[in-house]
């Protein structure tokens, strides 16, 4: 039952992830049917991360005291409706609208996998089923590329849309007949009381801590590169760069997700084993600024090294999973899903700037190019604006020096 509960939870989150990633194999249909500029595409991507990253906060502060149950339903019937609103829309406030909508049913996702975790599951299993939820969500990701770009070219971004859609309303329905905040509300036995966490001192708590900001500032920057690359400008720079097919680009990037499904588990299992959090943040920081760097600036490479890169980036990235378990174990328990939303607010908010900041630089150094009614971009431009990712992983390297190792314990006083 454990298995099932927290099963269907995160196959929750694979769905809001493929939903999070659909923008980036719809860019060039964004564009004609709203006549839009690349920041504007950038920003209606990002309202998803605008209002994700506003919720994790509010989202750990509810299923701390309520559980995840019930916010898990409505979450899922709220993506399937903001899905079928976007593929509705012909008027740009009506697509923004559609993605808050998104943005807001998944802020539930990624915390209540990780709070059904702790409830179901022996406490030493916390990294790996970390590493397990964040690998099932990248296979969301992965059908967000060339299988969502191969729906697009038969149907239509419009109608693949409202088959995502209905797809929410189903797992809406199989969230409520079956997931359980606990193994307890499985008995005909009433529960204990509980004492529900206070509030503002669990949240000063967690702020004044020195060390769950500088982790979560330093997860925030690695994963940033994943939001912004594999989820909205991949596609259109590797289309630029190699000359290849929406489709062909997608499935290109979904080799970054499979990175992600592969090293998600690894790392968490790698970091339990040793029983240190560090090693693992150290090699995710000098592999994803080495192979995102190439991505970036080597496109004459065969198409073959470039999948291997992709690849390796993906795995790299995933190595930044134990920052969860470093946050987890410098706050009280009691606070647990509030910490872990704080370590995911700042988790998008390099995402949610990066996005648009790029769409920005690319209509600066626009050539004035129309293909197919969009706007079309050289492989110099992306060079200059995607610059920003390598920047964003050199900051994350040095900020490693300032978080300190847990060794896996969970500890009664806070590191500040």
């Amino acid at each position: 039952m454990a298995w099932l509960v927290w099963g269907l939870a995160v196959l929750f989150y694979c769905y809001e992830f493929l939903l999070q990633v659909s923008p980036g194999v719809m860019v060039s249909d964004l564009m004609r049917d709203f006549n839009l500029n690349a920041a504007q595409v950038g920003n209606l991507s990002a309202l998803y991360i605008y209002i994700y990253a506003g919720m994790q906060i509010p989202v750990g502060i509810l299923i701390d005291r309520f559980g995840p149950r019930r916010l898990l339903t409505f979450a899922a019937a709220i993506c399937a409706i903001g899905s079928c609103l976007f593929g509705s829309a012909h008027h740009l406030i009506i697509a923004g609208l559609g993605r808050i909508l998104i943005g807001l049913g998944s802020a539930f996702a990624a915390i209540s996998c990780l709070k059904l975790a702790a409830n179901w599951f022996p406490l030493n299993r916390f990294a790996l089923l970390t590493g397990l939820t964040v690998m099932v969500g990248m296979l969301g990701a992965i059908n967000g590329q060339a299988p969502l770009a191969l729906l697009i070219e038969h149907l239509s971004w419009r109608d693949s849309m409202y088959v995502l859609g209905l797809a929410g309303l189903i797992l809406t329905g199989l969230i409520y007949l079956i997931v359980r905040d606990s193994p307890t509300q499985l008995t005909a036995k009433p529960e204990a009381s509980v004492k529900k966490p206070r509030l503002w001192q669990g949240l000063k708590y967690i702020f004044g801590n020195k060390q769950t900001w500088i982790a979560s500032i330093y997860g925030g920057l690695i994963y940033a590169p994943t939001t912004a690359f594999a989820g909205l400008w991949g596609v259109p720079f590797l289309m630029s760069a190699y000359h290849i097919s929406r489709p062909a680009a997608a499935g290109m990037i979904s080799f970054i997700f499979i990175g992600w499904v592969i090293g998600s588990p690894f790392w968490g299992w790698f970091s339990d084993r040793l029983q240190r959090r560090k090693p693992p943040l150290i090699i995710a920081a000098i592999g994803a600024l080495c192979t995102m760097s190439c991505i970036i600036y080597l496109v004459n490479l065969p198409l073959l090294s470039m999948n291997v890169l992709l690849l390796a980036f993906g795995f790299f990235s995933g190595g930044f999973l134990p920052v969860f378990s470093i946050v987890k174990e410098i706050n009280p328990p009691q606070y647990n899903a509030t910490a872990l939303g704080f370590v995911n607010t700042l988790n998008m908010v390099g995402g949610a700037l990066a996005q648009p900041f790029i769409g920005y630089i690319l209509d600066f150094y626009w050539s004035g190019q129309i293909e197919n009614g969009a706007r079309a971009y050289q492989v110099a431009n992306f060079h200059i604006a995607l610059l920003i990712i390598p920047v964003m992983l050199v900051i994350a390297l040095l900020l490693l020096p300032f978080i300190k190792e847990t060794h896996g314990i969970q500890n009664k006083k806070a590191y500040t």
